[in-house]
């Protein structure tokens, strides 16, 4: 009896919903997989509060990983949000399916939690954009080679200063940090700021191409 009961409570901990913002098939326009098409699940939800935030966080609905995986076109998903490592069990759960359907995996995230060795381990890309003043432990990021940072550029609180990049970058691998313009305008006006600041650190420079041609 005790093990039918135990045995329940895995299954069900096995099938874990998870709060979905949307899902869709696009182009990825930004970080080093710009450019590659791909299925994007949104994640709803974030432990942070950025003012002038872009993604719609408080529609979203329940949606299991077999459902999710179920909508997925191509071999490659970015998982993005919101920030997904706040469901990290459903998370795991949704990268094992995947992995078994040999998807090619990409993982947005604020870097505020971490994600352990095993899970990103299987993982493509991960990229840490961190916002200008939360918690990140940029050491143990920066030891992972799938993993890349995108820094964003911009006036907003939580985007980051020339001089706040300038002093990070230091402590972390040039060949994957990427700077980007805060925008959502076509024009991009700080594009050039940003291409003319990663030319002159040594660094990447990442355009943000569904905003110039008004895509998903």
């Amino acid at each position: 009896m005790f093990f039918t009961v135990a045995m329940t409570h895995i299954l069900k901990a096995r099938r874990a919903n998870l709060r979905i913002s949307e899902i869709f098939y696009s182009i990825q326009g930004e970080g080093p997989a710009m450019g590659r098409p791909a299925t994007f699940v949104r994640f709803a939800g974030c432990n942070l509060n950025c003012d002038g935030c872009d993604t719609q966080l408080k529609s979203w609905k329940e949606i299991s990983c077999r459902d999710i995986f179920e909508r997925i076109r191509g071999k490659r998903v970015i998982i993005t949000g919101g920030e997904p490592t706040t469901q990290m069990t459903g998370l795991s759960e949704l990268i094992d399916l995947l992995i078994d359907n040999s998807i090619e995996i990409h993982i947005e995230t604020n870097g505020t939690n971490p994600i352990t060795k095993k899970e990103l381990s299987k993982l493509h890309y991960v990229v840490v954009s961190p916002k200008h003043g939360s918690q990140v432990n940029f050491g143990y990021w920066a030891t992972k080679e799938n993993v890349h940072f995108k820094f964003v550029l911009g006036k907003a609180e939580w985007c980051w200063p020339v001089e706040a990049i300038e002093k990070q970058i230091n402590f972390l691998p040039k060949e994957r940090i990427w700077i980007m313009p805060l925008g959502n305008d076509p024009d991009l006006s700080l594009a050039k700021d940003s291409w003319d600041l990663a030319l002159r650190l040594g660094i990447n420079y990442s355009d943000r191409l569904h905003i110039r041609i008004r895509r998903k």
